[in-house]
């Protein structure tokens, strides 16, 4: 709809000419020629009137072409369309029901006011004009009231942030209505003009507002997928307006943001450089199997001796024998093993007293091109690897906690994997069993268009994933052994090493015990129980190489901020955090993975680290 001040030259001079003659002359100008111009729309000299009761006013029309040029000698019509909410428009008639455009395209129309309102309130209705070929023809509010009436200005103000997103605002003024009674998600049409500005135009103005009661203003601001982005409402009161002069109202709009409340499955990643405390020890650990040149028969014997004299305070089972500890058939065995500074190639190495020692004459029980395919020299950089990473899967439920914006989050872990590990395998924490893999009641706040979530903990126990993770990954497809853990490893490692006796092949613990008790001259048999306990012990401390990265109980805690994401425009949130960059987001000016601040407890140190984690909603609210 068009304002007077928008009309063209010739249309203006029609409407002093017709307010002049007010109702006394209504001739019309002769039709041209040939009237070919068609009628496309119909604009009127004001958006609004106000009239006493049985008062009048004149209202001017002008039909338009395509280009705005005037149409005259063209059909226009009138009615009145009562307000649905009103019991009707107080008799209130119309000077003619149809009317002949003349030479400038325009009709004067007189309405006459019937009674007001009964209340004192302004009596509301509407008149049209219409004519054919007019797809939208306009609907001018009319007023009756005694009241006095002013002008106000409406200039919607954002808050504190970027309105890059923003391409319009949609002005909605409704008189005689409180804030209270107008619905912000499905606002019902005003009787007036709903009026649009962008982010550089002047206020929206509107005229003939009564100075009693209270009227609502509501502003709707929308991006350029017309979705509502901020909104705001706010009561005006009549009284305070003056009319001597308009009256500049700032209505502060607030941004919308989509409610967190569904469930989501998650994908947090941590990265683990430099490496959590622990790390570093259980890869020197697994050194151990390829730190000598006669590796690992060097560590398989060290193993064994040291189980001859059994496990004690003095003189614990850990493959570590003590010097003149280990009883005679140890003192045999030591003085037979390689001397200190030996050759880097385990074949040359010798005893003290220049004989072929005891772990290159073990190490000759391993075909050469079987430990060379191990490469058992990887196995520390490998586990190194396997801990620079983990992802971890897990579910968060969000539902409402009564104050505004403030939620509680259940958060259950669900699988973890090291992702850079040499076979990387997702792993349920069922198949983990952790004590606590759930945190329920967890603080989560929306603010901004983003949750908060309160720290919360679990027992994740890394160094058990990592050992499930090592096994599968790195040892079971070394020695094609169907079960993934050390105890399967050790044992087929030990079983490489054969040695023929009385046509016999000998495998594992047989073949070291023939071996050794020949050597120092002893019976069969002499050392096949140290070589099980031994081979225990072994499997041990390879195990146990894990258990410090193992809490005791409580060992991982999460507290974390992600982005909320409405990609339909729905209300609530379709991810927390998101892989979509915020100019690629049609829904949110908010994009981008979550953050965790994560805190690693185990046996051997505390470590804070950062995380990021994405997740997509798995069901809505109630769902």
């Amino acid at each position: 709809m068009g304002s007077f001040a928008n009309l063209p030259v010739r249309g203006r001079g029609a409407l002093f000419v017709a307010l002049a003659t007010a109702c006394s002359s209504r001739a019309l100008l002769p039709l041209p020629d040939a009237a070919t111009i068609e009628a496309a729309s119909i604009e009127a000299t004001t958006d609004t009137v106000a009239i006493p009761p049985h008062g009048s006013r004149l209202l001017v029309f002008y039909l338009l072409g395509p280009q705005d040029e005037a149409v005259p000698g063209v059909v226009m019509h009138f009615s009145i369309l009562d307000d649905a909410d009103t019991p009707g428009s107080g008799g209130a008639q119309l000077s003619f029901s149809s009317a002949l455009t003349d030479g400038d395209g325009a009709v004067t129309l007189q309405v006459i006011a019937g009674d007001g309102g009964s209340d004192q309130k302004p009596l509301t209705f509407k008149v049209e004009a219409s004519a054919e070929g007019v797809e939208h023809p306009p609907e001018i509010p009319i007023f009756v009231t005694t009241s006095a009436l002013a002008t106000v200005e409406i200039l919607p103000v954002f808050p504190d942030h970027s309105t890059s997103d923003v391409t319009a605002t949609n002005i909605y003024f409704y008189d005689d209505t409180s804030c209270a009674s107008v619905s912000l998600a499905h606002p019902a049409p005003p009787m007036r003009l709903v009026q649009t500005l962008s982010l550089d135009d002047p206020p929206a103005t509107f005229t003939n507002v009564v100075t009693s009661g209270v009227h609502a203003i509501l502003g709707l601001a929308v991006d350029n997928n017309q979705k509502v982005v901020a909104q705001g409402c706010s009561d005006l009161l009549g009284a305070s307006l003056s009319s001597a002069q308009p009256m500049l109202v700032r209505l502060p709009l607030a941004w919308i943001y989509p409610s967190p409340a569904g469930s989501f499955h998650a994908v947090s990643q941590f990265s683990l450089v430099p490496p959590l405390p622990g790390t570093v020890s259980a890869q020197d650990t697994w050194k151990d199997l390829s730190s000598d040149a006669c590796d690992p028969a060097r560590l398989w014997l060290d193993c064994t001796i040291d189980a001859l004299s059994g496990d004690s305070a003095e003189d614990p089972l850990d493959c570590q024998p003590v010097p003149g500890g280990e009883g005679t058939l140890g003192a045999l065995l030591a003085d037979r093993r390689a001397a200190s500074g030996g050759s880097s190639t385990c074949a040359t190495e010798l005893d003290g007293s220049g004989r072929p020692s005891l772990d290159a004459k073990v190490y000759a029980l391993f075909p050469t091109a079987s430990l060379a395919a191990l490469q058992l020299k990887e196995l520390p950089n490998e586990l190194g690897n396997a801990l620079t990473s983990l992802t971890v899967q897990s579910t968060l439920t969000v539902t409402a906690n009564g104050p505004p914006n403030a939620f509680n989050i259940d958060h259950a872990l669900t699988a973890v994997e090291l992702p850079n590990a040499a076979v990387p395998s997702l792993m349920a924490m069922t198949t983990l069993a952790p004590s606590v893999w759930e945190a329920a009641f967890v603080p989560g706040v929306s603010q901004a268009g983003e949750l908060d979530i309160g720290l919360h903990s679990f027992t994740l126990q890394l160094g058990s994933a990592a050992r499930f993770t090592f096994a599968a990954s790195s040892l079971a497809p070394r020695l094609r052994v169907n079960v993934a853990d050390v105890s399967a490893f050790v044992g087929a490692l030990t079983n490489l090493a054969t040695r023929k006796e009385n046509g016999t092949t000998l495998l594992g613990c047989d073949a070291l015990d023939s071996l050794l008790c020949s050597e120092v001259g002893q019976a069969r048999g002499c050392v096949s129980a140290a070589c099980l306990s031994g081979m225990q012990a072994l499997i041990q401390r390879l195990d146990a190489s894990f258990a410090a990265l193992d809490g005791q109980d409580l060992d991982f805690f999460l507290s974390g901020l992600a982005p909320i994401v409405d990609r339909d425009g729905d209300g609530y949130a379709d991810a927390l955090g998101s892989n979509t960059d915020a100019a690629a987001s049609s829904s949110s000016t908010l994009a981008g993975p979550g953050l965790w601040l994560s805190i690693f407890k185990s046996r051997a140190g505390t470590t804070n680290v950062y995380g990021s984690w994405t997740s997509e909603r798995a069901s809505a609210p109630g769902q």
